[in-house]
């Protein structure tokens, strides 16, 4: 089922490619400057105006009608800068606020092409997202062939490419594929470093690929945090005393051999105009009025059906019946966990530790969340969970199954990716065609 896998992602990016109009993926604007300032950097180019193509930019998302899906007018008058512009894109392109990997990376990219068009670069940008995003395929069954029976895994592959929302944040020009593929990475190698005996080369993998998740982006921060837990956890489980010394030296020589290098990086591309201070921004004290029971009804909600589903932003949402399904998927899956963790006699000992830091790991991106978006006032997104999506559909599956007796799991399994099926064949049918081409 492997190859069906990848089929189905390919066909759902080519989709994404084909459907979803220049500049209406989140912060695209902003990224693509980002990646233009550094490729006119290495190539020393001076034939544009702006060295971030800012205005070219802007004149392209008032031809794109990127203001009118975000309901608001179109500027009279097209500014020259993103600051001018103001209107969700008030983004100062050469102060960067976030930790500047991907920028450096697709930037570099960039100028390994032939010299394109403003468009022609946005879509090299949205192909490097997917191909990531093939890669991420790839390691979700690598990683459920680890922690679930080998059959499990191709199931798993299957769920993920007909994911309804990660098709469409993985044809973006953004950051997200690339943190979402090391954040699985992150999980490969902690289902590794648990279950096997190289545990050395599993944990400095992770750390590896847990520190350059944090390096592209903010999203990927929590997973130092889960490299931390997973160490100790595999320390634990190792009976000598040298091993976790050796173990715990090796993993936080990595960490601070690969931090230093991603700060140098940093500041030898932006110079002074990386606002270090600024990349994990927000002060200690709660926003006025920010943390209410009703506000965090919302932002609960909008954050779970974000997680299945958001186009433009959340501006245009899938219809109810849809996320009544997906809801009620979600509490069948996590009381279902809960009785496989505390009611399943039989579950092998490594099993349920992968899964309890699996569920430890999701509580800590979901803290991470809360803190930053709900303690501030401001929204979140469904995506900002996708470094964790890997472990998310494992125990989904793990969730589900605990509700199916073991002769009847086939048929069940088969049922969830149909469903899934169903729900992404909805999201482009009654979302995403109706929101872009009605009035074709």
């Amino acid at each position: 089922m492997l190859p069906v896998a990848f089929s189905l992602l390919v066909c759902q990016l080519l989709l994404a490619f084909a459907l979803i109009p220049p500049w209406q993926q989140p912060d695209e604007p902003t990224h693509l400057a980002r990646a233009e300032f550094q490729k006119n950097r290495l190539l020393a180019a001076s034939g544009y105006g702006h060295p971030a193509r800012e205005d070219e930019i802007l004149i392209s998302m008032a031809r794109y009608d990127f203001w009118v899906h975000r309901g608001m007018v179109t500027p009279a008058t097209i500014p020259k800068n993103f600051e001018a512009s103001g209107q969700y894109v008030a983004v100062p392109v050469l102060t960067v606020e976030r930790p500047p990997a991907f920028s450096l990376v697709t930037g570099r990219v960039l100028s390994w092409l032939p010299r394109l068009t403003l468009i022609e670069d946005l879509y090299a940008m949205r192909v490097l997202s997917a191909a990531l995003a093939i890669l991420t395929l790839f390691v979700a069954w690598l990683t459920a062939h680890r922690t679930l029976a080998p059959s499990a895994a191709a199931m798993i592959a299957c769920l993920l490419a007909l994911h309804p929302q990660f098709a469409i944040i993985s044809a973006a020009a953004t950051p997200d594929a690339m943190v979402n593929l090391l954040g699985a990475c992150v999980w490969w190698q902690a289902a590794c470093g648990v279950a096997d005996r190289r545990v050395l080369l599993a944990l400095a993998l992770m750390w590896t690929a847990a520190v350059a998740a944090a390096a592209v982006d903010r999203m990927g921060v929590p997973l130092v945090a889960v490299a931390s837990i997973v160490s100790l956890v595999a320390t634990v489980r190792r009976a000598s005393l040298r091993r976790p010394w050796m173990m715990f030296g090796t993993s936080t020589a990595v960490f601070v051999i690969l931090a230093l290098a991603a700060l140098v990086a940093a500041l030898a591309a932006f110079g002074g105009s990386y606002a270090l201070g600024h990349v994990f921004a927000g002060g200690w004290a709660p926003v006025p009025g920010a943390i209410t029971w009703d506000r965090f009804v919302r932002f609960t909600w909008r954050l779970h059906e974000g997680w299945w589903y958001a186009l433009g932003w959340g501006r245009y949402p899938p219809p109810v019946w849809w996320s009544a399904i997906s809801a009620a998927l979600t509490l069948a899956a996590v009381v279902g966990v809960g009785r496989r963790l505390f009611g399943d006699a039989i579950l092998d000992r490594r099993t349920r530790t992968l899964l309890v830091l699996a569920a430890i790991s999701i509580a800590i991106q979901l803290a991470a969340v809360y803190w930053t978006f709900f303690r501030m006032g401001r929204g979140a997104q469904g995506r900002y969970l996708f470094p964790f999506l890997v472990p998310s559909l494992i125990l989904l599956w793990v969730g589900i199954e605990a509700w199916v007796p073991r002769s009847r799991r086939m048929y069940a399994a088969a049922a969830l990716i149909f469903l899934f099926a169903l729900l992404d064949a909805a999201g482009w049918i009654l979302v995403v065609i109706p929101a872009y081409y009605a009035s074709l």
